[in-house]
């Protein structure tokens, strides 16, 4: 049983105000260590190099 299946099954033997606890520690354990979804990293990338051309804009820079 992987780790994921073993939290699940405890989870649910939860009452629902409990595993809202468990929940919020899962939120707090993310944004501690920036744990970040594969997904928000594909979109933080591409909104890089759609975005280069105004964040590295030499004119900008003087101003």
């Amino acid at each position: 049983m992987t780790l994921a299946e073993q939290l699940d099954e405890k989870v649910r033997t939860l009452p629902d105000d409990l595993a809202r606890e468990v929940l919020d520690f899962v939120d707090f354990i993310e944004a501690r260590y920036a744990v970040k979804s594969t997904s928000e990293q594909d979109l933080q990338q591409a909104q890089a190099s759609a975005m280069s051309h105004v964040w590295d804009n030499p004119i900008d820079d003087k101003v």
